[in-house]
């Protein structure tokens, strides 16, 4: 199969040695950066598509999630479970503020820092959009067999891991998951 202008001979022309300028289009499907940012915005796309008619962004629904399980936390922590740097999730909450889905208060144990909540109505969101979101991510992984898709989590999962300090801002207290159940893994019982 041909992708983006390169076949199999082309790529493995390139492999060797061989100049990109030379062959036709440009050699980016090797590239793994390229295909994570690629599937990033399929995912985007997915994701408006289904999700709340396109009212809210993945990252502002995630925010939202870690603020129904864990109320009470404070910005700098929804940084650090998400990845993102202050000023991102500074921005992001202002945004779901203006729109009523979050509340932020003064901590009484520390008036510098600022507690966050979902407000009724954000968390009504991600109850509502709960099913949508999983369809999001089950559409996403449909390509994939049940065993691929398990498989694919986990080596994400492991390059997330391996490469976590390297991000602008690294997941604190990142704890890979437990490994899936696969079908091929419980045959082997």
């Amino acid at each position: 199969m041909e992708r983006g202008g390169g076949g199999g001979a082309e790529r493995e022309a390139a492999r060797q040695g061989g100049s990109a300028e030379a062959l036709p289009g440009h050699i980016i499907w090797d590239r793994p950066g390229y295909l994570v940012r690629r599937l990033h915005q399929i995912h985007v796309a997915m994701f408006l598509e289904k999700v709340a008619r396109g009212r809210v962004t993945p990252i502002q629904y995630g925010l939202l999630s870690i603020l129904v399980s864990r109320p009470n936390i404070d910005q700098l922590t929804i940084g650090e479970e998400l990845g993102l740097d202050r000023a991102n999730v500074a921005d992001i909450l202002k945004r779901l503020e203006a729109r009523q889905l979050v509340s932020r208060v003064v901590d009484p144990q520390n008036r510098r820092r600022k507690l966050c909540l979902a407000t009724a109505r954000g968390a009504a969101l991600v109850r509502q959009y709960h099913i949508d979101m999983k369809a999001s991510q089950q559409a996403l992984l449909a390509p994939l067999s049940p065993a691929e898709r398990d498989l694919f989590m986990d080596l994400l999962t492991r390059l997330v891991e391996g490469n976590n300090a390297s991000g602008r801002t690294a997941l604190r207290g990142f704890a890979r998951p437990a490994p899936r159940k696969t079908a091929r893994r419980a045959a082997a019982r």
